[in-house]
């Protein structure tokens, strides 16, 4: 229970974190086609926050977990985190704690996370990453096998009926990620800012077909909320969804 309920977690705080891949880049935040909301949820990608960019995150998921019919009821989970250094001159870091499940005492259950990323070419942006989860582990998480993946994540555009739109891809291999977090596998996905409030994605996570979606409201430009279908098609018996939010901080070391 303690594996997938962690297994659940890792999805989740990636599916909340996903859509923020390049804050403080100017290819990111410019005008024109990188002003849209590109997202990609389900997955680990290669970029980290920037140095000085706090996140904390929410996300609660209705769950039916495992293959056989096991279910569990309605839960969450949180993360906060940070970065540090710069992925696009050197390495670049993010350091995030992750809360297992909202339920009982909160906060008597999670783990540590680290991830490391390098910006690899200087027009289409390319990122190369490495993440380490699992660690430090305490709680029902206390003595689980570290995880370990590494990532490409790419940011080419394309255009349709005229209009040129964002793109994010990635591609990666990792352990614990096949037959219900015991075995390692390869994961890919594909996103698409549609507009500067909204953006979609599809992920194959290594088991499953993860169908996710990015929002933002006018008006509240450091948070952003999305929306996450996990095992889409049912093929572990574990189909379910979930919502989560995430608020940026910028400027934690008086940056």
């Amino acid at each position: 229970m303690a594996l997938r309920r962690l297994r659940t977690t890792c999805l989740l705080a990636g599916l909340a974190l996903a859509f923020w891949v390049l804050p403080g880049d100017a290819w990111a935040q410019g005008s024109g086609p990188s002003a849209r909301l590109v997202t990609l949820q389900g997955i680990r990608a290669a970029t980290v926050a920037p140095s000085g960019l706090g996140f904390a995150a929410l996300a609660l998921s209705s769950r039916r977990s495992g293959p056989g019919g096991y279910i569990q009821d309605a839960d969450g989970s949180s993360v906060v985190g940070f970065g540090l250094g710069d992925a696009n001159k050197g390495v670049g870091l993010q350091v995030m704690a992750n809360i297992t499940s909202l339920k009982s005492s909160f906060g008597d259950s999670g783990h540590l996370s680290i991830k490391a990323s390098r910006r690899m070419t200087a027009q289409t942006p390319t990122f190369v990453g490495l993440s380490m989860d699992r660690l430090a582990g305490w709680g029902d998480a206390k003595g689980v096998k570290p995880a370990v993946s590494v990532q490409l994540t790419w940011f080419p555009q394309t255009e349709i009926a005229g209009q040129t739109y964002p793109l994010m891809m990635t591609i990666g291999a990792g352990s614990h990620l096949a037959h219900n977090g015991r075995d390692p596998a390869v994961f890919f996905g594909a996103g698409i800012g549609l507009s500067a409030n909204f953006g979609a994605s599809l992920a194959w996570t290594g088991d499953t077909v993860t169908l996710g979606s990015a929002f933002r409201v006018d008006g509240l430009r450091n948070v952003t909320f999305a929306a996450n279908l996990d095992d889409a098609f049912d093929q572990n018996d574990s189909r379910r969804v979930g919502l989560s939010a995430t608020w940026l901080i910028d400027g934690l070391f008086g940056g």
